[in-house]
Parts: structure tokens; sequence; C-alpha cells
């Protein structure tokens, strides 16, 4: 499936920021101002300490196999959800171009999907929200994420991400970093120069805004 950049007439995005810790991706809509923070990956330390006092190998690949269904399922859910805001507040949606850091597939069947670029969760999401977005006619679109964990959506300056809080010590705004980087994703111009490419089969890897959007201060 093509990465659609030009195929919203009205310019409006929602941006989605993909997080290997607390929320498994946040949304930010710059016009409305509005933030949705979407699904809770479990501890992954204690999930490695628990596959690993399993004892027996098959024990831990049991384990690990229900851990990367979880994820997987998680995965599914959050996709859903984010193209239905998409389409609700009829816009596009902006991800990160990820490709260049670790972002990869599943490399061998039965490999655990820990949420993580080098595991291929990232990679999983992406491609979930990239075909549910082609099936529901949403326009989709990769921009570079060179800083937007850093510069400040508010003045475009850098500023301090110290743990989920954003500091701008030029403009004098705080809050949550991963919103921060969402609204950074969603203003972001798309990737002109990578090449489209067709979305993987989703269903064998591994609703409206919820209760509303919460407004950034």
């Amino acid at each position: 499936m093509p990465v659609f950049a030009d195929n919203t007439p009205s310019g409006d995005w929602i941006g989605v920021d993909l997080n290997t810790t607390g929320h498994i991706a946040v949304v930010a809509h710059p016009a409305s101002g509005g933030v949705v923070m979407l699904g809770e990956p479990g501890n992954d330390a204690e999930q490695r300490e628990r596959c690993g006092s399993a004892g027996k190998s098959k024990k831990r690949r049991a384990e690990r196999d229900r851990e990367s269904r979880i994820r997987g399922d998680q995965n599914r859910r959050v996709a859903r959800e984010i193209v239905k805001m998409a389409r609700q507040l009829q816009c596009g949606i902006k991800l990160e171009d990820l490709s260049g850091a670790g972002f990869a597939g599943r490399q061998k069947p039965g490999i655990p999907l820990p949420f993580s670029r080098r595991e291929g969760s990232f990679y999983h999401l992406r491609n979930l929200v990239e075909a549910r977005a082609h099936d529901a006619g949403v326009p989709v679109a990769l921009v570079d994420p060179a800083l937007t964990s850093r510069r400040c959506s508010r003045c475009g300056k850098r500023g301090a991400r110290k743990g989920k809080r954003f500091l701008c010590p030029h403009c004098g705004y705080t809050g949550h970093a991963d919103a921060n980087a969402a609204f950074n994703i969603a203003a972001a111009s798309p990737v002109t120069d990578r090449p489209h490419k067709e979305v993987e089969a989703c269903s064998k890897s591994p609703g409206g805004i919820p209760g509303g959007l919460e407004h950034r201060a």
C-alpha cells in the first residue's frame, strides 16, 4: 500500500508518537489541541524475569508466545483507535519514519515481540495503522524523526526532555514529552525521498475518540 502524503484536502493531520515506555501510542491533533494516549505495555523487565524463571525451555517458549499474542492484540486495538480518530476528525495520520533506527520486522517464527523498534513491534503497529488507514481511505504520511522529541511544539526551539516531561527554556512551555513529540510529528513535512512500499500482511504478524480528547494546557 502506498503512503499517501497529499490526499488530505484540508491539510489536517494527527501525529502519532510510538513509545517503548508508558503508553504505546500518543496521538495529538494540533487543530483542536487534543491528545489521546493509547495502550499501556507491561513491565518488560518483570516479563523477562518471569520467562527466565520458568525453568524448562518449553515453559519459557510458551510464556514468550503468550506475550507476543498479547502485544499483537494490543497493537491491533491501538491501530483501530488511531484510524477511527482520523476518520472522525476527517484528517490524515503522520508517523515517524523509523526505518533507519533498528525498525525491522520479525526475524524468525516464534520470536516474541517486546515493544521495541529492534524486535519488530513498532514495525507491526505501523503496518497495522497503514493497512487499516488504506482500507478506510485515510491518508498516511511518514516524517523525519529528527528532534521530534527535543523540539518545543509551541515555539519550535530546542528544549529539554526529562523522562516523560518536556520543558522549554525559551517560551516556558512544559508538558508531557510524548504529547509534545506527537504535536511535532503532526506539524512536520512528509518524507519525500522515501520510496513507496506495499504494506506487509499484518493479520499473521505477531473505536470514536475514547471518551473525548484531552486538551493540552
